[in-house]
């Protein structure tokens, strides 16, 4: 008769089968940040220590990006305090609850519609977005590149985010309508 595997063991198998899934969660919310790799480490660590507070049987890869979650949320939080950082808490938030839906590998009509909408943006509205939120910008480094103010880059990403919510809702409610 074979033993069952030691907890340990399987906890470990658990970590390394997830390594891609927690690797793509914490490179969502930090893309091009030169620290993603270490809150992945630190993730790990944080992992190992916690091991006890999982059960098994459970989903895995929920409770590990919970804890990659409160990682990348101090990161943040430690940036806004040296003024490295400036994107509000509900887009940080938005953020985390879309990247956690994406490496979950959830088909979600609202991606789509985003992707779409991205697309239909102005040429220069789609590309102050993509540079502050999919390239890793800084505010203040867009705004330099730019040669724009920062106060004033930050009212036209909040104009493009809720044209983009706008767009959105209206996308996923006629796919709703027509289905």
């Amino acid at each position: 008769m074979e033993e069952a595997p030691d907890i340990e063991e399987t906890f470990v198998q658990l970590v390394v089968n997830h390594q891609t899934a927690l690797h793509a969660f914490v490179l969502a919310l930090l893309p091009g940040h030169p620290e993603a790799d270490d809150v992945v480490q630190e993730v790990n660590t944080s992992l190992w220590k916690k091991r006890g507070e999982f059960e098994l049987g459970t989903n895995f890869k929920a409770w590990m990006f919970s804890v990659a979650k409160f990682k990348v949320m101090a990161l943040w939080r430690d940036q806004k305090r040296r003024k490295v950082l400036s994107v509000p808490e509900e887009t940080l938030n938005l953020l985390i609850d879309e990247a956690a839906e994406v490496c979950h590998g959830a088909d979600d009509p609202r991606h789509a519609a985003l992707r779409q909408c991205i697309q239909q943006l102005r040429p220069d509205d789609r590309s102050l977005i993509l540079r502050c939120y999919f390239d890793g910008f800084s505010l203040q480094s867009a705004a330099e590149e730019l040669g724009r103010k920062a106060v004033n880059l930050k009212g036209s990403l909040h104009r493009i985010r809720m044209a983009l919510r706008v767009c959105v809702k209206r996308k996923v409610g006629l796919g709703r309508a027509m289905s």
